[in-house]
């Protein structure tokens, strides 16, 4: 009988021996099998297997510069960005003059998505030297360097206190994607991942089983947030998951259907209407979604609205190019034909999954256009009312926005948070889930639902009940704003004010809002009225991320020039008094007439020895027809000392415009500013020019000639 024990002990030693003395050519043709299996899983795109293959190889047979590139590819592929790094920069410094595109690259790629943006823009040109004129990737690459240009410019966004992962309980080294908050369940969140153990197996584009080249379709998930965090994703109903892609993509407005795509790719299929509060034991297959959307011809990422309006993404003839975004709506009969949102929305890059906020007009999307800093950056734009049209996208910023794909941007329905989908560099595997936490709720998601859709309709009966003397007048009271620094001119009492007066805004689109900033006296009048314009800009911004169009925002600073309290009281400062003379004061007005709306500021009482008696107030200034004469624009503080000589200073400017203008004097008739106009030309300031307002609201010579009737002093300033 044979002792297994000595078995063992014998065959070890075989080993050993076979070790020891085993041929050069044995160890070559076991690194050769290592290099051949990690090349076929690399060309697989099997990046987890070909770096381990490649990597015994490079332990074999180090230094083959093609081997060490491939495992930085397969680094980069799996979100190792240093190690990465540390494979493509050693083949470069070992041979500054290798030619292989895929190391310059991928080189690019990964300090691009480490944010490092200059010397992503340089590896970018050594691929661009190298690559060849037809290159696949080349126009990629020269669209890239665009980008790393737009990231060195994107600044972080203020309304964003915090962006994570939701964490290996919800990600992993899969594709998880398309978050979708429940809207009768807090803190649950839908999605759709495509990863191990996903109903059906690894399946090719046919949906046949194919364990080496095949890959795993998407099922739908769902995850609860609790004291811990994320819960682990639970997969929705096998009636709902199949061997086919599945993909959560909406609910109706109650929050009873979920809609969903089922196909063989994620590019063709059909969408789907599961009701979950009536199932049918018997049915197989859950209804059709009824729309105009073609999913087949590559219509995706659909958002839906009130159950009456659908915005989608589009590859279909007459677009901008690329996938555009269309809208279609619902009639008593059926959908309407879809329309393009137009070219101030889309352009000829990729725009898609959008997402429209509750109050009908903020719509939120993701392109990758050469505005983004990566691939797919989340880009917002509001409708305007009075001009019927979308304002130009802004991107998002840091940290929603990353070098790599930011999408399916979708908003909790309290405003507080937000949940999308991303492959930066930091996540597991491929796209991650995150969540971004705001500082306060987000106004247009709290706002009254106005579609953009019915702006139309909402201006002609306004200006039907106008016609008809109908429209009542609304009495609102604002309160004046004050400040004690800069940190808190956003604080949380003026931010309630903002958002009443976005509501005006939103009312009211042919009002003009005025912003108006004083300040106590700290030093000189140029840094004064400085601080003040840069304070109204924190409040234009806060007023465009509400909804109001930034053409329709007028910033004004006036420094010092206007306080309502003394500054200082028997030679000692009166600090009751400087805290009242931080004031920032709003109104709304329209050139072309009185507003049905009755706007009283509400300020605190200044005490009776504090009052400065003869003072005048701006607002009285600003009534009817003015001018003033602006003496010079710049984009930073005018440090020239000659305006000091004249009254009346202000520095004018609209949110986003980057640009200054300084003007003095204040007059009610034109030739009294054309005196001011040539005096200040022979001070050096030859291109002063005479500007006109109506009730604070600055106006062109074009917009003056429609109010000459009503104002017949305007002839000298459009003749001149």
């Amino acid at each position: 009988m044979i002792n297994p024990t000595a078995m063992i002990r014998f065959h070890t030693i075989c080993i050993f021996f076979f070790c020891l003395f085993a041929t050069p050519a044995v160890w070559s043709q076991k690194a050769a099998d290592f290099k051949r299996n990690g090349e076929k899983q690399y060309a697989n795109r099997r990046w987890a297997e070909a770096l381990a293959s490649l990597g015994q190889y490079q332990q074999e047979k180090p230094g083959d510069p093609g081997v060490l590139t491939k495992l930085g590819i397969c680094s980069y592929q799996l979100h190792q960005a240093d190690k990465a790094r540390q494979y493509l920069e050693f083949v470069l410094q070992k041979n500054p003059q290798n030619t292989d595109p895929d190391l310059h690259y991928y080189l690019a790629r990964t300090l691009h998505g480490q944010q490092e943006f200059d010397r992503a823009i340089a590896a970018y040109k050594g691929f661009l030297r190298v690559c060849g004129d037809k290159h696949p990737l080349r126009s990629n690459a020269l669209d890239n360097i665009r980008r790393c240009i737009s990231g060195l410019g994107i600044p972080a966004t203020d309304a964003v206190a915090l962006v994570e992962n939701l964490g290996n309980r919800v990600n992993t080294v899969g594709d998880e994607f398309a978050p979708l908050p429940s809207l009768n369940h807090p803190g649950r969140v839908y999605f759709s991942a495509a990863r191990e153990n996903c109903t059906g197996g690894m399946r090719n584009d046919q949906g046949y089983e194919d364990l080496e080249t095949g890959h795993w379709c998407s099922d739908m998930f769902f995850t609860d947030q609790s004291n811990s965090g994320w819960n682990y994703a639970g997969l929705l109903g096998d009636l709902q998951n199949t061997p086919r892609f599945e993909v959560a993509l909406d609910f109706n407005s109650e929050g009873q259907i979920l809609y969903f795509f089922r196909g063989f790719t994620l590019f063709s299929g059909q969408i789907f209407a599961d009701t979950a509060g009536r199932k049918d034991e018997y049915a197989v297959t859950p209804p059709a979604f009824d729309s105009p959307m073609q999913p087949e011809d590559g219509d995706q990422a659909p958002c839906l609205i009130n159950d009456t309006l659908l915005l989608f993404a589009s590859r279909r003839e007459g677009g901008q190019g690329g996938l555009d975004l269309y809208f279609a709506t619902r009639t008593d009969s059926a959908w309407t034909t879809p329309r393009n949102l137009g070219p101030l929305v889309n352009t000829p890059y990729d725009e898609t999954t959008p997402f429209l906020a509750r109050d009908g007009r903020t719509l939120y999307f993701s392109s990758n256009n050469p505005g983004s800093m990566g691939g797919f950056d989340v880009f917002k734009t509001v409708f305007d009312d009075a001009t019927q049209s979308w304002s130009t996208p802004v991107n998002a910023g840091k940290p929603i926005n990353s070098p790599g794909d930011d999408a399916f941007f979708r908003m909790s329905v309290d405003g507080l948070t937000a949940f999308f989908s991303s492959d930066r560099l930091d996540s597991y595997g491929q796209r991650d889930i995150y969540v971004a936490y705001f500082k306060q709720e987000q106004p247009e998601q709290l706002s009254e639902r106005a579609l953009f859709t019915d702006a139309e309709k909402r201006a002609k009966a306004a200006a039907k009940a106008s016609d008809t003397g109908a429209r009542a007048i609304e009495k609102v009271t604002l309160p004046v704003l004050y400040y004690n620094n800069d940190q808190d001119v956003l604080g949380p009492e003026n931010l309630k004010t903002l958002n009443e007066v976005a509501r005006l805004s939103r009312n009211y689109p042919e009002a003009t809002v005025l912003v108006t900033v004083h300040t106590d006296e700290t030093g000189p009048a140029k840094f004064d009225l400085y601080y003040g314009i840069k304070r109204a800009e924190l409040i234009g911004k806060a007023l465009v991320d509400r909804g109001v169009p930034a053409g329709r925002i007028s910033l004004k600073s006036f420094g010092s020039a206007y306080p309502v309290a003394r500054n200082v009281m028997n030679a000692v400062p009166n600090t009751v008094g400087q805290r009242l003379n931080r004031r920032i004061g709003i109104s709304l007005a329209a050139a072309e007439g009185p507003l049905p709306l009755e706007l009283r500021s509400q300020a605190e009482i200044t005490p009776e020895d504090m009052i400065i008696r003869g003072g005048v107030h701006v607002g009285e200034r600003f009534t009817g027809l003015t001018y003033k004469v602006e003496a010079v624009t710049t984009r930073q503080i005018l440090t020239n000392d000659a305006l000091g000589m004249f009254n009346d200073l202000m520095i004018e400017s609209q949110p986003g415009a980057g640009s200054y203008r300084y003007s003095a004097g204040w007059y009610r008739h034109f030739a009294d500013a054309a005196a001011l106009r040539r005096e200040l030309q022979n001070q050096g300031f030859s291109d002063a020019a005479v500007s006109a307002y109506i009730d604070g609201i600055r106006i062109s010579r074009a917009e003056a000639v429609g109010l000459l009737k009503k104002y017949p002093d305007l002839t000298l300033f459009v003749k001149n």
